[in-house]
């Protein structure tokens, strides 16, 4: 992911690109890509500065700062990554108000934001919803800036993309995306979902550890694969340690079309974004 600044003119017509922006507290994960042209994936990584500034306006600077991402695209879609996030029943699709008290207890509000709004990504497949929670002047600046802008979060874009491609054969595999600091690990079994949560590390034990835990809490038997996703060179250091505990940890495969669409570009891009598109 490059740090370099994005330019209006590096694309000629953004008009036939979708951008993705991955929001967190530290940093935008930016890529954009055009459907209809191979090759064409741009990925960059956005530092947010907080200096003396609040959240939001660490985030309207560094999208002004990059006046790429204010031109017109054909879709932009925001996954954020914040901690304000609850799995709920399906059926509660249908009164958003209760389901809002009911996210609201179990995961709460932004800190300071009473009034932040809910969104809600219904999985259909597995009959659940993951409703999260956004600060609500960064909502507000985001609505504002991007015309019909999407919101999802993290764990529905995971969700969606394993269980989608692995319905069948992915029962009880246990998929974990790894990334500096933090993973997700992610379990169904069908068309059930029995588990997708956020997990914070510090060593390796820490990650072997929650895996190990997740899989003996779920009775998963033990020839099921671990199915390892996100940052290589952690997947590359975990894995045969892993291995001492789990007889199968394999890598997620990479999808063709996102290959297609950025090559090595891609394989570098968080893979809640990378795989989004796939989901849509």
């Amino acid at each position: 992911m490059a740090n370099n600044r994005l330019y209006r003119d590096m694309i000629r017509d953004t008009r036939m690109w979708n951008l993705y922006l991955g929001l967190d507290r530290t940093s935008i994960d930016v890529m954009a890509y055009c459907p209809m042209e191979d090759n064409s994936l741009l990925s960059a990584t956005i530092q947010l500065d907080e200096n003396g500034n609040d959240y939001c306006k660490a985030i309207e600077e560094a999208i002004y700062d990059n006046p790429l991402l204010l031109n017109d695209f054909n879709k932009v879609t925001i996954v954020s990554r914040g901690n304000s996030r609850a799995i709920l029943p399906g059926y509660l699709s249908e009164n958003q108000e209760l389901a809002a008290d009911i996210a609201a207890e179990i995961c709460g509000r932004p800190e300071g934001f009473p009034d932040a709004p809910m969104i809600t990504d219904h999985l259909p497949l597995l009959e659940c919803n993951v409703a999260h929670f956004m600060e609500t002047d960064v909502y507000h600046f985001l609505t504002r800036t991007f015309t019909g802008v999407k919101f999802i979060h993290r764990l529905s874009s995971l969700t969606r993309f394993f269980h989608g491609t692995n319905r069948g054969p992915g029962s009880m595999l246990t998929f974990v995306n790894l990334r500096a600091g933090s993973m997700d690990i992610i379990l169904f079994t069908g068309d059930r979902l029995l588990l997708a949560n956020t997990y914070e590390w510090s060593t390796p034990e820490d990650v072997i550890y929650y895996i190990m835990a997740v899989r003996q809490a779920f009775e998963v038997p033990g020839e099921k694969s671990v199915v390892l996703s996100g940052d290589r060179n952690i997947r590359e250091e975990l894995t045969p340690r892993l291995r001492e505990f789990i007889p199968s940890v394999i890598p997620a495969i990479f999808p063709t079309a996102m290959f297609r669409a950025g090559g090595m570009t891609a394989m570098n891009t968080p893979t809640d974004l990378v795989v989004l598109p796939l989901c849509e």
